[in-house]
């Protein structure tokens, strides 16, 4: 596959016409980059992740999200996004796939899951779990170890532990 030259404001409007919030959104965003550099071993988008408190976070997504609190679901669709990319087959199949992964978890159960794998606490090593960083979420071989794709090659479904989550507001 040739890399494309999406950036994740491209990707976002999928996700964001599915009714989510701002703390969501960011997480959904991070799972699609994981995932199809799993399966591509390419990029999704150029944009870097950062190791934010509340996760994983693309500092762009979030300057134009700012203004909803990261609980709300972002609306209206058109205000942001008024002329969305029209995306490749395979990346909208993609981003299916990650939203029927992810997309009945809370932003706040993601939050967890997030805190819980390697990429996030590799980055976040030698800080306080409340101390801002604007470190890089590596993404590489190393730290994607332990995503498997099941029998099938596909992104397994995630088991909601029915918690508000620690980081819910």
């Amino acid at each position: 596959m040739s890399n494309l030259y999406l950036t994740a404001n491209d990707i976002a409007p999928f996700f964001v016409r599915k009714g989510v919030s701002p703390l969501k959104l960011q997480k959904l965003l991070y799972y699609s980059q994981v995932w199809f550099i799993k399966k591509h071993n390419t990029n999704l988008f150029v944009d870097p992740i950062k190791a934010w408190v509340f996760g994983p976070v693309v500092s762009p997504i979030w300057s134009k999200f700012k203004v909803v609190r990261r609980n709300d679901t972002i609306t209206p669709f058109s205000h942001f996004y008024p002329f969305p990319t029209d995306l490749p087959q395979l990346i909208t199949q993609h981003l299916e796939d990650i939203w029927k992964s992810y997309g009945h978890l809370s932003g706040s159960e993601l939050v967890d899951l997030t805190h819980a794998e390697l990429p996030w606490k590799m980055s976040r090593i030698g800080l306080l779990d409340n101390q801002p960083s604007d470190n890089a979420i590596i993404l590489n071989s190393t730290t994607l170890s332990g995503y498997q794709l099941d029998f099938f090659g596909n992104i397994p479904y995630v088991q909601s532990n029915n918690t508000l989550g620690y980081f819910s507001s």
